[in-house]
């Protein structure tokens, strides 16, 4: 029975340090004017940060749209059709976009013109709105209220630009918060040489700068190393030291790659298009580096460190090399991971290797065994336990092939840790100071979507237990799934992400009925608090009879790949 497979596994799992044999589940505030809400760190005050994704009524700027464009009709065409194959009836035209107002206003219009927008800027070009419907979060025991981290006031439409991504990865002990974004997009117009009529340009000053917000509220940006054509920094993680200072870990851009200066020598020469539009159009191209700043306890910066690159470059090699800094502990060993060289042979490796970063030296944790290997150290506690995931690439693809694994940098002991079951795909997200990791894996062992939920697993324990079988079996009363576990502090609460099923809404906010004007219903992902209870697990219905339920309150990790933090959060494997 269920029953006794989950006592075993708690009696497993959970040691005497945990003094609970279930969780129980507070919901955390979700964003009013978002689909989905997350959360992404928190601190043992129960202080935390997160992010929400499919923001509604983003505003649509259609002043600059060629409406005669081929390509602007022939999606409207499709998108007609598609209306057509499902027996609805399309509700706006084109001339309704550009003399009514609809796509501010009919949830329909809306929905198409964030498609054709999201469209055009997947295939590269720079000319036109570029929105961006995701948001980083502060909770408080009430509400979720958004973080303008670099954000603008449009000069175009009410409210903010919403051309910006966001990112709050890491929370201090003190409400001491670190992340990085972008800067806002600023239209512009330009005529090219030989041309009268100008053209209109979206540009910004730089892709992602990492920023410090004190408790106070005072925002400070941590500047890259090298910031010409604006460069690029990111903060991953943040930790108070004993002296009452603090280390932030993360990435910073150090000099151009050589083929990027010869690129834009070769074609950006403000003729054809503006030089910032044509920079911008270059993929990779900053040399960039995990990286250390100091603040004294006063947000005084004390000293900067780039932590190096897991090998040393040909002289006469012409691309970008990254390394990057995830996670550090309160006595400042750094993880990560790193390009390098395979040490059997030297060949330079395609895919980061996982590393710690430690008195100057920059230090590989597992050897590799294929040459498509790659790995990434995800956090590291204060008795210096690294944790991580490792897999093999195929095709580039990372979704349905990782483990993960934990270091003892003190004994140089490396383990692999379990699965749900053979084969199952594993990612990490945090270890706490107990010796107990938070993740998720593959539940399903076939489909093409197979769903992940929440593990618990404690180090040096023979298996995970699924979170889920810690809580109450789901029921119209408990409507949820744990589909990852974010955050673990060290009284063992587990901040996670949750789905339920709730009303369908559009873009706009409004609630979606079909055809027969009933409600429609829809899973959305919201942040859940665990707090550990005394008690045993309750006996619940065999999995293979609660299939069908589950099914209907979870989302693919497809579409989890697509979710903001994913980027290249601390506890997130890009």
């Amino acid at each position: 029975m269920k029953f006794k497979l989950l006592a075993a596994s708690v009696a497993v799992a959970l040691s005497q340090q945990a003094n609970a044999a279930t969780y129980q589940l507070t919901e955390l505030p979700r964003h009013d004017n978002s689909k989905y809400s997350y959360v992404s760190d928190a601190n043992e005050a129960g202080e935390v940060i997160g992010y929400a994704s499919n923001l509604f009524g983003v505003k649509i700027d259609v002043s600059y749209i060629d409406f005669d464009d081929s390509t602007f009709k022939n999606f409207y065409d499709n998108t007609k059709k598609q209306y057509e194959l499902i027996d609805e009836e399309i509700t706006f035209t084109l001339d309704d976009i550009q003399n009514s107002n609809a796509a501010n206003t009919n949830a329909q219009a809306h929905a198409f013109m964030l498609s054709y927008l999201s469209s055009e800027n997947r295939n590269g070009f720079i000319q036109h709105q570029h929105v961006i419907s995701g948001i980083v979060l502060t909770y408080d025991n009430s509400s979720a209220e958004e973080f303008v981290v670099f954000d603008e006031s449009s000069p175009d439409y009410e409210g903010l630009t919403r051309s910006v991504s966001s990112y709050l990865t890491s929370i201090a002990e003190d409400g001491t918060i670190v992340g990085w974004g972008s800067a806002p997009y600023k239209k512009i117009t330009f005529t090219p040489d030989g041309e009268t009529e100008k053209e209109t340009y979206f540009v910004r000053d730089w892709r992602n700068k990492g920023i410090l917000v004190t408790p106070a509220g005072e925002k400070i940006k941590l500047e890259p190393a090298f910031t010409e054509y604006g460069g690029l920094s990111i903060a991953t993680d943040i930790k108070q030291t004993a002296d009452g200072g603090y280390i932030v870990v993360g990435q910073s851009s150090t000099s151009l790659s050589q083929r990027a200066k010869e690129n834009i020598e070769d074609n950006c020469d403000g003729k054809d298009e503006p030089v910032e539009v044509c920079v911008q159009s270059i993929s990779t191209p900053f040399h960039t580096r995990a990286y250390q700043w100091k603040f004294d306890n006063d947000f005084n910066l004390t000293s900067t460190t780039d932590l190096g690159l897991g090998f040393t470059p040909d002289e006469d090699s012409e691309i970008a090399y990254s390394s990057l800094a995830v996670a550090t502990n309160a006595n400042g060993l750094t993880v990560g991971e790193s390009r390098a060289r395979r040490q059997s042979n030297n060949d330079l490796l395609p895919y980061g290797q996982a590393v710690y970063y430690k008195d100057g030296e920059i230090k590989r944790i597992k050897e590799v065994e294929s040459f498509i290997e790659y790995s990434q150290a995800v956090d590291v506690n204060d008795n210096g336990i690294i944790v991580g995931v490792f897999g093999r690439s195929s095709n580039g693809s990372r979704e349905y092939d990782s483990t993960g694994f934990y270091f003892d940098t003190t004994t140089s002991e490396f383990k692999e840790m379990p699965a749900y079951f053979e084969s199952s795909a594993t990612a990490v997200n945090d270890i706490n100071n107990n010796g107990f990791v938070v993740g998720q894996g593959v539940i399903e062992k076939s489909g093409s979507n197979r769903r992940r939920e929440a593990f618990l697993y404690e180090i040096g324990a023979e298996k995970l237990v699924n979170i889920n079988s810690l809580l109450p079996c789901k029921s119209d009363s408990f409507p949820y799934t744990i589909a990852e576990a974010v955050k673990i502090t060290d009284d063992n609460k587990i901040y996670a992400v949750a789905t339920k099923t709730v009303e369908r809404r559009n873009t706009l906010g409004g609630i979606e009925k079909d055809s027969k004007g009933e409600i429609e219903y829809e899973s959305v992902s919201l942040p859940v608090l665990l707090t550990p209870i005394s008690g045993e697990p309750e006996s619940c219905t065999p999995p293979e009879a609660e299939t069908y339920e589950r099914q209907s309150a979870s989302w693919s990790w497809l579409s989890l790949l697509a979710l903001p933090l994913v980027a290249l959060r601390r506890r997130r494997k890009i």
